[in-house]
């Protein structure tokens, strides 16, 4: 079964950059802005303003001109908005930035900081978070995010990045979100921006695997841990890890920020006491090993009245499978048996080429309680007990949602997308 998602503009591509730099071949490179800006410029996707290594400037904020002027080139629509311009509403707009901004304007790329000012003063990471949320299909009109509160979906996303200063935005931050936007997903998940950056010439797959060299952000090896005890163990040391046999947590237990957990395939992670997890837990899909006996995707189980606390991210990730074949439900799972769950951060459902291959989370006898963002990319959610998306939570139901028997989604919160089915 084919999975049905929005159609994504083809004009706006992943990323925003909100500022114009110059990297020279000769540059030392020695921060990691440093290295992604130069990344970036090596992939065409800066243009300089100087020849002198002084004008980097990654310590300065963008102002709210550059980030659009920056994203229309980025978008490779320089030329394009030169010649057709467009209308707007704003009086602060300088003469020399004019079209962009009408160009701009017309293509939903910004509203403005009211009805007839554009803002004149610098390009905040909301502001900058927001042109990139938009840019990846993701709508505040239609209530996936507030424009003035990007960060909860931006980081659920991917494109806000653990070493970005939200408060104190620089040319730096702008490099390092930037680059992180190459991997993120089209909302839906029906393609990462790198690929459709390459498929739509912008620059080559060669051209791009030697821009990844360049930055060299090599995976951790992560700790292999069978046990409880070797998973409170690995954890003290704050180091990634992977979950390589039946795991189940039994007392109280959290994961730090910026530490991954993932749930390898064939295996199950038992929450039967408190887990909080502030830092990210991926749970895997399965892989070429499938037969008739044997699915090896990867299970989060919260049962015998366990708790589970999620304040970061939780991703319920995709087979790994080339085929279309439908196997049924193979990709990482989340299951809500008799215990709870209370989302705080995000859980984002990833899609896969089918839908039966995407994450997949269900909320059987215990209740499911979204403060957060949950993402629905992948193949479904199921409740059969209570979802509740309280005040300020968004569900983003790019594909489906279903109530089964007495189960109920209800709540004050958003949701966006796809109504919830009852079956």
């Amino acid at each position: 079964m084919k999975k049905s998602v929005k159609g994504i503009l083809s004009l706006v591509l992943a990323f925003t950059l909100v500022f114009a730099m110059l990297v020279p071949a000769s540059a030392a490179i020695g921060t990691s802005a440093d290295t992604k800006a130069a990344a970036l410029k090596q992939l065409g996707l800066l243009q300089g303003v100087s020849a002198t290594e002084d004008n980097f400037e990654l310590n300065r904020a963008p102002t709210r001109v550059e980030a659009l002027v920056m994203l229309i080139r980025a978008l490779g629509k320089n030329a394009e908005a030169l010649s057709m311009g467009g209308t707007h509403p704003f009086t602060d707009v300088p003469a020399w930035a004019d079209k962009y901004i009408g160009y701009a304007y017309e293509k939903g790329l910004t509203k403005g900081s009211s009805k007839t000012t554009l803002g004149t003063g610098i390009a905040n990471s909301d502001m900058y978070l927001t042109f990139m949320l938009r840019a990846l299909g993701y709508s505040d009109t239609e209530g996936d995010f507030v424009w003035d509160a990007p960060d909860a979906l931006a980081r659920a996303v991917g494109i806000l990045p653990d070493d970005v200063d939200t408060e104190n935005f620089l040319r730096a931050d702008v490099a390092l979100v930037s680059w992180a936007a190459l991997e993120a997903d089209l909302k839906g998940g029906s393609q990462r921006m790198a690929k459709k950056l390459i498929a739509e010439g912008a620059f080559t797959e060669d051209a791009y695997s030697k821009a990844v060299e360049l930055v060299n952000e090599a995976d951790p090896n992560p700790i292999s841990v069978s046990t409880f005890e070797e998973l409170k163990t690995a954890l003290a040391d704050n180091v990634a890890i992977s979950v390589d046999a039946p795991v189940t947590v039994t007392g109280e237990l959290t994961i730090p920020a910026g530490v991954t957990v993932t749930v390898s395939r064939g295996n199950d992670l038992h929450v039967e006491g408190t887990l909080t997890n502030n830092g990210t837990i991926d749970v895997t899909g399965a892989d070429k090993i499938v037969s008739a006996d044997f699915i090896n995707y990867a299970v989060v189980n919260v049962r015998s009245g366990g708790k589970f606390i999620n304040n970061g991210a939780v991703n319920l990730l995709p087979a790994s499978l080339t085929n279309t074949e439908d196997l049924g439900p193979i990709g990482g799972q989340l299951r809500v048996f008799d215990g709870s769950f209370t989302n705080n951060g995000s859980v984002f459902l990833k899609a896969a080429q089918i839908n039966t291959h995407g994450g997949m989370l269900v909320v059987a006898e215990g209740p499911f309680a979204n403060n957060g963002v949950v993402i629905v990319d992948g193949f479904q959610i199921v409740i059969a007990n209570a979802f509740t998306n309280n005040k300020g939570a968004v569900v983003i139901n790019n594909t489906y949602v279903c109530t089964r028997g007495a189960g109920a989604f209800t709540g004050n919160g958003t949701l966006s997308g796809n109504s919830v089915v009852k079956e």
